[in-house]
């Protein structure tokens, strides 16, 4: 699992959104949900792919801590908005949780 999730990581970065959702698929092989907590979840294909088309080539992430115990797994995420006036990091805290084949992933952003 631990790998996986780095690997979602690193193929964001490298700007691979075919293997960005094929990391995610491979952990939820019975499919996968992303949660902003606050709101429901979404699937997560779809979710992936709003998200690429949002932030891919302005955002890069930084894995600073990844807890695995289990089927389940916590990060610390650095998120690296490229703005006019240089880079504003935006820590988040991300879950991952795999049952029956199905992966749940809900993100903690810091809301205004």
């Amino acid at each position: 699992m631990e790998t996986k999730i780095r690997s979602i990581y690193a193929l964001w970065n490298a700007q691979d959104r075919d293997g960005v959702l094929a990391a995610f698929q491979t952990l939820g092989p019975e499919g996968f949900t992303i949660e902003y907590v606050g709101s429901e979840p979404l699937e997560g294909t779809q979710a992936i792919i709003d998200m690429w088309e949002q932030y891919a080539g302005s955002c890069t992430t930084d894995v600073v801590t990844l807890l695995v115990n289990g089927n389940e797994a916590a990060a610390l995420i650095h998120n690296n908005l490229k703005q006019d006036d240089g880079i504003v990091t935006m820590p988040s805290i991300e879950t991952y949780k795999v049952s029956d084949g199905v992966l749940e992933v809900r993100y903690f952003h810091q809301t205004a």
